[in-house]
């Protein structure tokens, strides 16, 4: 209906400016419900390793990585998502950037004919869940932490996070004489003006970092493997507040006057626990008569949540205003985290220390719903939301820990349609098993076609991208590959014209998942990490390829290769192989890729190419 729906501008006037908070002359652009991209084919990313780039400034084995993105290019991925890390190109030295690296894997992008996701990391790597590579922040940053230790996140023990910069420093100047707004500013116009010819064919999307992991929200629950004498967090643990450096509690202790109560502003609440606390153990978070269910709990959690907002407000205007659409010809995004674990209880303990105040109702407090004012950010800057979780169903985690990443999706993916902001999915876990597959593919196609029903958000949808976690060693092998090509190829089908239902098995045969955490693809110096760790209902698994691609698993799981496909292939020409009873019997010879793209000159054939990248792999 709104297909060809045209586009309205809001003058920038000195009171609309006042109203929405904007101080610069960027000129806000609403779009009229426009629905049209939802017709198209849902376009197909993925994610480069952490490590492509070293920590030196070089692109990791070009070789590799180039015969990888040539076989992702040919089995129909659209493009991939790459980390812009501000440790790596202003490592040296304030205003001095090394682009070297992206702008040689940016030209092999080009060649292949990929499309690019630059996510502007002004964050550190190393401290959360599938992070298997170190990259610190610019040594010169965090000298200026040094001289000013209320330049990071502090929790209530005193702990002071070096991952990202506190959002109530954005306007300090300590920052070798800039502010960190300032500094994120530079950053990106030195981005634009390398790559403007690319910015309006090969670059399609800059996604800038707001906090811990690039996402929009506090970091209250951090792993730092690598820092033994820190806070330790773990799955499902509520985590903490992040609110105990100077500004942030100078903020607060205004705040609190300015509502008339001052004995609210000298710290957070006193009874919420700490990082590995269950919401029952603390009186902050119970359920029955707990702290946030009070006058005072509504009047922190309310101040908590509307610094952080007013942090996505700030960053996104900034970076819309250098990378203006009618000028740069490219996409603006934020991502959202997804905090999943107590997502089902009352209180949501663990967005709540997160920035989220997402809660139902209680005695005295009313349901709230912590994500519409980012989504209505993101529509106040026509900005993309960037969303995970999209592989989970509740039952893949211990019940105990009230998870609930399906409703949480639904909520967001909600509130976005009902303000017309486009949301892009993500996996959350790196997962090959059919059941992840299938609810991604359930998940991104959305409900129906009726566009009047998308509007309200009665029905959802689809999600205009999606882009996978992430490319490594395990994607290739063999049967791996095999199976993500048939997913590609589904997920990219025309979605307004196919009807999905709910995947029945949230679970494989053995009731347990199949998820592997990604390795250190590219990087050869011997820092990268091969993890196996457990933590909850996450359980992370790594299997070695030394047989042709083909890997065993002491554990059988439900097959990923051409056995997952043997459902959708069933009304297609080609011939159902059986299924076998586990991964060990595979035979190589009976998983022979196809490559029914179209040519690409003198490329080997693609199953050749499948197998020369993990023997490359191997080799290094």
């Amino acid at each position: 209906a709104d297909a060809n729906a045209t586009e309205t501008t809001t003058p920038t006037t000195d009171a609309s400016r006042t109203a929405t908070g904007a101080t610069s002359g960027y000129t806000r652009k609403w779009k009229k419900r426009d629905l049209s991209w939802a017709r198209d084919a849902i376009p197909f990313y993925v994610m480069l390793p952490l490590d492509v780039v070293s920590r030196d400034g070089v692109l990791e084995n070009k070789e590799v990585l180039e015969v990888a993105l040539d076989a992702l290019a040919r089995v129909g991925v659209d493009g991939v998502m790459v980390d812009v890390w501000w440790g790596i190109v202003e490592r040296k030295q304030p205003r001095n950037y090394d682009w070297t690296p992206y702008y040689e894997l940016f030209q092999i992008c080009e060649k292949l004919g990929l499309k690019v996701q630059a996510v502007m990391s002004f964050h550190a790597c190393g401290a959360n869940v599938g992070d298997v590579y170190e990259i610190k922040l610019p040594d010169w940053v965090l000298e200026s932490g040094i001289q000013d230790p209320d330049l990071f996140f502090t929790d209530q023990y005193g702990y002071r996070n070096p991952e990202c910069i506190s959002l109530w420093a954005d306007d300090a100047r300590t920052v070798a004489g800039r502010t960190p707004r300032e500094c994120y500013r530079d950053f990106m116009v030195s981005f634009r003006d390398t790559f403007e010819n690319l910015l309006q064919t090969t670059i399609s999307e800059i996604a800038v970092g707001c906090g811990p992991c690039g996402e929009l929200r506090y970091p209250s629950y951090p792993e730092n493997k690598r820092s033994p004498n820190s806070s330790q967090w773990r799955f499902p643990g509520i985590g903490e507040f992040q609110c105990y450096d100077q500004r942030a509690l100078g903020a607060l202790a205004r705040h609190a006057a300015e509502v008339g109560r001052i004995e609210w502003g000298g710290s957070g609440p006193h009874d919420c626990g700490g990082y590995n606390n269950l919401p029952q153990e603390t009186g902050f978070f119970r359920a029955d008569r707990g702290s946030w269910d009070s006058e005072y709990g509504q009047f922190f959690l309310n101040w908590y949540a509307k610094e952080l907002i007013k942090h996505g407000d700030k960053t996104l205007q900034t970076t819309r205003e250098v990378f203006d659409y009618d000028i740069t010809g490219v996409n603006v995004a934020i991502k959202c985290a997804g905090v999943h674990w107590w997502y089902n209880s009352r209180s949501h303990a663990a967005e709540l220390t997160a920035g989220y105040f997402n809660t139902r109702s209680g005695d005295f407090a009313p349901e709230r719903d912590g994500y519409e004012p980012i989504v209505k950010i993101c529509a106040k800057y026509n900005a993309r939301l960037n969303f995970t979780c999209v592989e989970m169903v509740d039952g893949d985690h211990p019940w105990f820990a009230r998870c609930g990443p399906e409703g949480l999706l639904r909520q967001i993916r909600t509130a976005a349609a009902k303000h017309n902001v486009r949301v892009a999915g993500e996996n959350a876990l790196c997962r090959f098993d059919r059941s992840a597959y299938e609810r991604i593919i359930y998940n991104a196609r959305g409900e129906g076609d009726e566009v009047e029903l998308w509007k309200t958000g009665e029905k959802l949808p689809p999600m205009e991208c999606f882009t996978f976690l992430r490319m490594s060693r395990e994607l290739f092998e063999l049967y791996n590959f095999n199976s993500f090509k048939e997913f590609v190829k589904r997920i990219k089908e025309n979605s307004s014209t196919t009807t999905t239902t709910a995947p029945t098995n949230a679970t494989n045969n053995t009731g347990s998942l199949s998820i592997t955490a990604p390795t250190s693809t590219f990087n050869t110096n011997g820092n990268a990490s091969t993890n196996t760790a457990s933590s909850g209902a996450d359980v992370f698994s790594n299997s070695s390829s030394g047989n042709g691609g083909a890997s065993t698993s002491a554990t059988p799981t439900v097959p990923t290769g051409n056995a997952y496909i043997d459902n959708y292939n069933s009304s297609q020409e080609n011939v159902s192989k059986k299924v076998p009873d586990s991964m060990d019997s595979i035979d190589e010879d009976d998983y022979e890729l196809e490559d029914g793209f179209a040519d690409r000159g003198e490329a080997p054939p693609l199953q050749e190419q499948v197998m020369s990248i993990v023997q490359l792999m191997n080799e290094l």
